[in-house]
């Protein structure tokens, strides 16, 4: 009998490193495709990578850097004259350096997040399109510092516990302050689920309630403190926003009892009430729609990943579509 069990456990231990080995190559495929497009987007002078190096070519390796203000950007591009000068390498390749570590930890953690194979069958079409649709890799492909933010979050979440969980939230709140909200309605979810009355735990309308009036609070502070920009996204873009945000709750009846579904959720909140304020969150929602994938991917029910699958096919043709005729 023990020969037995040491023999499974040894398969086990197998199968376990085959997964995390295959993992590791199609997260590093997928990084490698993020850097394609990152370079995509310099030679054609789009996204927030053009905007970047045109900033960073002013100024030629060796100088002083200009002065900047860390309430915005400053101690992001301070970093990237650092690493430039000390490298003796050019702000694009720290870039694209930044854009593929970043995607290939991300995917990565998504990866080895899933529980079978049987599983995998259900996800993999719907993972292929959350991780190529382009409110998703726009995060590590044009928006590198909120990547960068995003990817240590995604980190802390995942490998750490205690202190160096709280001072990683830090770190990634202090590189790009839209970060914020994540680290709170993280902290939100776990003080709801262990505060109780009498032995009873808040019902769910309660929650929600609680998760909503949380989320227009960071919304307006955002707003106060100029961490989004003007709406300009178009009536039909927040309409497609509108349609995947129901498909995600109406596809996600335990949505608010997983931690990556409360905070996909409280994004979605925080997008549209930017939209009533006039305060554009539009870049969370690539976030959103990744927290809400790893919920499918901890607790979604079959039948319930094959309706959001479908559901999300318009939206990814869509937006792709619109992405490829913007690049040509």
């Amino acid at each position: 009998m023990d020969t037995y069990i040491k023999k499974k456990y040894r398969l086990f231990i197998k199968i376990h490193s085959l997964h995390k080995v295959l993992a590791f190559i199609f997260a590093t495929a997928y990084g490698l495709l993020i850097l394609f497009l990152l370079r995509l987007q310099h030679e054609l002078g789009t996204g927030d990578i053009g905007a970047y190096l045109y900033f960073f070519n002013q100024t030629e390796a060796g100088n002083e850097a200009p002065e900047l203000s860390l309430r915005q950007d400053g101690a992001f591009r301070l970093s990237i004259f650092f690493l430039r000068d000390f490298f003796d390498v050019e702000a694009l390749t720290i870039l694209s350096a930044f854009g593929l570590i970043t995607s290939t930890i991300v995917a990565y953690i998504f990866l080895t997040n899933i529980r079978s194979e049987k599983h995998l069958i259900y996800l993999l079409p719907l993972l292929a399109m959350i991780f190529l649709t382009p409110v998703t890799q726009v995060l590590f492909s044009s928006n590198i510092r909120s990547g960068i933010a995003f990817t240590i979050l995604m980190i802390a979440i995942t490998y750490f516990r205690g202190l160096p969980r709280l001072v990683l939230f830090a770190l990634s709140s202090i590189i790009h302050f839209s970060m914020i909200p994540f680290v709170g309605l993280y902290i939100l979810f776990h003080l709801i689920n262990r505060f109780s009355f009498d032995g009873i735990k808040l019902n769910n309308t309660f929650t929600f309630i609680v998760l909503f009036c949380a989320s227009i609070f960071f919304a307006v502070i955002g707003g106060i403190v100029h961490v989004g920009t003007a709406v300009s996204s178009s009536f039909a873009y927040n309409f497609l926003i509108f349609y995947i945000s129901f498909l995600m709750i109406f596809t996600g009846r335990r949505l608010i009892h997983n931690v990556y579904g409360f905070i996909s959720a409280g994004m979605i909140f925080i997008y549209f009430t930017g939209i009533l304020i006039d305060v554009s969150y539009s870049r969370y929602f690539g976030n959103a729609l990744l927290l809400y994938f790893l919920f499918l991917i901890q607790q979604g029910e079959e039948r319930k990943i094959e309706i959001f699958t479908v559901g999300f096919i318009p939206f990814f043709i869509l937006t792709s579509s619109f992405m490829f005729s913007n690049l040509s």
